[in-house]
């Protein structure tokens, strides 16, 4: 997706673009909780005043936003005075991002028509990791077995869950890949395919584990993700081996962490909301919800990963995993948030893709 930024510091310059853009139109600011819409008053001076409704305090630098077909506009307020829920800001800057959407929206959401798509059955990576901490003796149990039985066969092991820490180096980096952690021996000088995994794992991984680092006894590691429905990572199951660990021990590491997953499934450690969300829009990247419960938000923080069940019009269904990029409350009280899909299971990406398809072809 093309994008360009351009900064524009020339004060002489704002009035004309706070008019032409901001006036009569959707504009948010950025909070902790999300995008909290707001309304342009007018330009005096060097000044620009805005309507911020339910806003007891403000920090003092904001940012305000709005968009123009590709162009998303912001501008950098210092916050001067206020009157009741009338602003005063100075603008420092204004930036214009131009970003060509790659692909068309499909809209959903009106219910007279044979579009209308709820998305239920959700669960956040917050949810998850509260359900482990509830649920301590039950993970600790799962824990403890595969440790008793890898252990016979490693010289180390290691079964990490999310609440387990908020700064685990492998968490952070298994969230963004799709695949294991394997060096069979570090000892070994590697293939040229496996150059750059080998680099990668000795610089941002090896290198920033005490334990190993420290000793220097350990040349091997195999590491395989644990997912909830295959979707939303809850922790790794790590071995470590002081020789080689072939592409037969790495098998029993992965069959390992498929048993961990059918523990925690038979279990029903993971219990997804029945709450049901409006699809207001949807294309084969993301999709977008909306909802007035405020309380429904704790579904939907930013940058967070969630899991849900989409009924389509066909009579199929998609479980997809996403991430929630923006969190909108608009000044009618509605909430809307969207959401970029970061994964699938096979079936689910085939359901989606082809009524995406069949949408397409429809409005085309």
């Amino acid at each position: 997706m093309a994008q360009s930024i351009k900064t524009i510091t020339d004060k002489d310059r704002f009035e004309g673009i706070f008019k032409n853009y901001f006036a009569k139109k959707d504009v948010f600011i950025k909070t902790k909780s999300g995008n909290l819409a707001v309304q342009f008053l007018g330009y005096s001076g060097e000044n620009v005043a805005f309507r911020i409704p339910h806003v007891k305090n403000i920090r003092e630098a904001i940012t305000v936003y709005t968009r123009h077909q590709s162009l998303t506009i912001s501008a950098v307020l210092n916050y001067i005075e206020r009157n009741e829920d009338t602003f005063i800001f100075l603008p420092s800057k204004i930036q214009v991002i131009s970003q060509e959407r790659k692909e068309d929206r499909i809209i959903s959401g009106a219910e007279e028509t044979t579009n209308v798509i709820y998305i239920s059955n959700i669960m956040s990576d917050l949810g998850i990791k509260n359900d482990l901490m509830l649920n301590d003796k039950k993970v600790e149990h799962v824990r403890e077995i595969m440790q008793f039985d890898l252990q016979k066969q490693f010289d180390s092991v290691k079964v990490f869950f999310v609440n387990d820490s908020q700064t685990d180096i492998r968490m952070k980096i298994l969230i963004n890949r799709n695949s294991p952690i394997y060096i069979a021996d570090l000892n070994t000088e590697p293939p040229d395919k496996l150059k750059a995994e080998y680099q990668f794992y000795i610089t941002d991984i090896y290198s920033k584990d005490k334990r190993l680092s420290a000793t220097k006894e350990f040349i091997a590691e195999a590491t395989v993700p644990l997912y909830h429905r295959g979707i939303i990572p809850f922790g790794y199951l790590q071995v470590n081996g002081k020789t080689p660990i072939t592409d037969g021990l790495f098998s029993v590491v992965k069959r390992a962490g498929v048993v961990i997953n059918e523990l925690f499934r038979k279990s029903n450690l993971f219990i997804p909301e029945p709450d049901r969300f409006l699809v207001t829009d949807l294309s084969a990247s993301g999709l977008g919800v909306a909802f007035k419960d405020r309380r429904q938000t704790r579904f939907f923080r930013k940058d967070s990963l969630v899991i849900f069940e989409i009924l389509l019009p066909t009579q199929k269904k998609a479980a997809i995993g996403a991430i929630v990029r923006n969190v909108n409350f608009l000044s009618n009280g509605i909430i809307k948030v969207g959401m970029e899909i970061h994964r699938m299971d096979p079936i689910s990406e085939v359901n989606y893709e082809e009524f995406i398809e069949e949408m397409s072809k429809k409005s085309s």
